[in-house]
């Protein structure tokens, strides 16, 4: 209720409005009787304050100031001050006040009493509330047969525009839901954006936007309300309107659809959690907790839809942090979508999907994921992709530990961010047999020692046995002359004390020589 609207009331009749047409248009919704001058610890805006004149005795001036600052501060809709035996006329002080610091004055006579003011103003603002909660209550009852008919967003979307009677739209990328109803605004860019005033009943932050668009010419207007959802992504309603305002009882009636889709996308999210869990306690009973018994084995895969075909293959992400949920989803993501059926099993620190295809032709190659993959994200991640060896339904048990001891050795002895089982060749014997210290134990000490005190003389060596122990190959790769490329080799080979053209100590020193560089990149990883 606006303060005009009050005092042209039958009420207030004989009363007067002192200050002009100052404040006439400001919103009424509280009326509190003034007893004590201490006014910022009990009023608020939009409040209408009553009195008898009674609290402004023995006031001093300056205190009597300081009050109608305290007023203009608060946002007070205006003072009405009722004449009786302790004041027949409002004196001229108190006009100036008002006038100075913008509060509207009301003188009112002795009879109007303040039950009256008060009913006066409350009647109309609780029968107001009493309509929003009336419509709330049918609207709920409605929706409510949506809910129980476990309705799409699609039907819930219908029954919402029926209601509103606006074209309205509902985006949840999540769930790759995409809906509008009504009147179409694709071409509308938005050029305004701002908060939108809530009523008391809303539970939700709204924001009016302004839309345009160069192909019609044309002005809209719509509300946008982001819809908190258990998936943390962005959920978008919107509805479209001429009117720069929209009626209160609308609202209502959005709250209430804001309402349902919350409940529908907690049950969608409850129903994938419980299927993820579900599918997630399947995979790890195959790959981790393989059954023995083969028709065991094969209850499982019908299970999890994996009995179709005779060929498996499992492919493992590791990653030291998985700091970025978002990044390990996309690679989740690209991971699901490379070939089905699959089941996936998914650790603190790893995730393992495994494939059922038809024949071994149909196999993820390394390749295939280096053109679905970027280095540079795995390489963020501190993440590497395995690809397991394609084998029957008999040795699904090797799947998951050839992909977590390539894991292992990749960690260790750093060779790329995606690397298939094969590529271990004759070290995968040392990851089954747990023999990785071992390993590292069979690096000639002198080379190692040649490898941590001289760098230089270190990669000639490496760079020699990269490029198949051609002089020229490796004096080209380092851009040196052949000759030095000679000397450094000699000196190499009197360091080491070895025989370059000695065929074991070739082979030993070489494989030493590539452990160790691997093992520099694992570190520098």
């Amino acid at each position: 209720m606006k303060l005009k609207e009050l005092v042209e009331l039958p009420l207030f009749e004989k009363s007067k409005v002192l200050t002009g047409s100052i404040g006439l248009t400001n919103s009424v919704g509280s009326v509190m009787v003034l007893e004590a001058m201490d006014i910022e610890k009990w009023s608020k805006a939009h409040q209408l304050i009553l009195t008898s004149f009674y609290a402004f005795k023995d006031q001093s001036p300056e205190e009597l100031r300081v009050f109608f600052e305290k007023m203009q501060q608060i946002g007070v809709s205006g003072l009405v001050i009722k004449v009786d035996r302790l004041i027949p006329m409002i004196p001229d002080w108190v006009i100036e006040l008002s006038f100075a610091y913008q509060i509207p004055l009301i003188k009112v006579q002795q009879e109007v009493s303040y039950e009256a003011i008060m009913l006066a103003v409350y009647e109309p603002l609780l029968n107001h509330q009493t309509q929003l909660l009336r419509t709330y209550y049918e609207v709920r009852q409605r929706f409510m047969k949506v809910e129980r008919n476990h309705s799409s967003f699609d039907q819930i979307m219908q029954e919402f525009y029926q209601l509103i009677e606006k074209p309205c739209s509902l985006r949840i990328p999540h769930l790759d839901v995409h809906v509008s109803v009504g009147q179409s605004f694709k071409n509308f860019v938005v050029t305004k954006q701002e908060p939108m005033k809530t009523i008391e009943f809303t539970k939700n932050h709204y924001e009016y936007l302004e839309l345009f668009s160069h192909e019609n010419n044309q002005y809209v207007t719509a509300i946008k309300v982001e819809i908190i959802n258990p998936y943390n992504d962005l959920c978008t309603l919107i509805v479209y309107q001429k009117d720069s305002q929209i009626p209160e009882a609308k609202v209502m009636i959005i709250e209430n659809v804001i309402d349902v889709i919350y409940e529908r996308l907690q049950m969608e999210y409850l129903l994938k959690k419980e299927r993820y869990n579900r599918m997630n306690n399947l995979a790890d009973a195959i790959l981790q907790n393989t059954p023995s018994n083969l028709a065991e084995l094969d209850l499982l895969l019908e299970e999890a839809q994996l009995d179709r075909y005779d060929f498996y293959q499992g492919i493992a992400f590791a990653s030291n942090s998985f700091k970025d949920k978002e990044r390990k989803s996309v690679v989740l993501h690209k991971l699901r979508a490379l070939k089905t059926p699959h089941v996936f099993f998914e650790h603190h620190n790893y995730l393992v999907i495994l494939y059922n295809f038809q024949s071994i032709a149909h196999q993820v190659t390394k390749q295939m994921l280096q053109t679905h993959f970027d280095d540079a994200l795995l390489a963020d991640e501190h993440g590497c992709l395995v690809v397991s060896e394609v084998l029957r339904k008999e040795q699904i048990k090797e799947i998951l530990p050839e992909c977590l001891d390539a894991i292992r050795f990749n960690r260790q002895f750093y060779l790329a961010p995606i690397i298939a089982y094969s590529d271990l060749g004759i070290f995968s014997s040392f990851i089954k047999e747990n023999q990785l210290e071992k390993l590292q134990q069979s690096i000639p000490p002198k080379l190692y020692q040649l490898s941590e005190e001289n760098e230089e003389l270190f990669k000639t060596l490496y760079t020699f046995f990269i490029t198949n122990r051609n002089y020229k190959n490796t004096a080209e790769t380092l851009f040196l002359h052949a000759k030095t490329i000679r000397y450094r080799l000699s000196k190499i080979e009197q360091l080491l004390e070895i025989d370059l053209t000695s065929p074991i100590q070739l082979v030993n020193y070489e494989i030493g020589t590539y452990l160790l560089e691997l093992q520099k990149r694992s570190q520098a990883k």
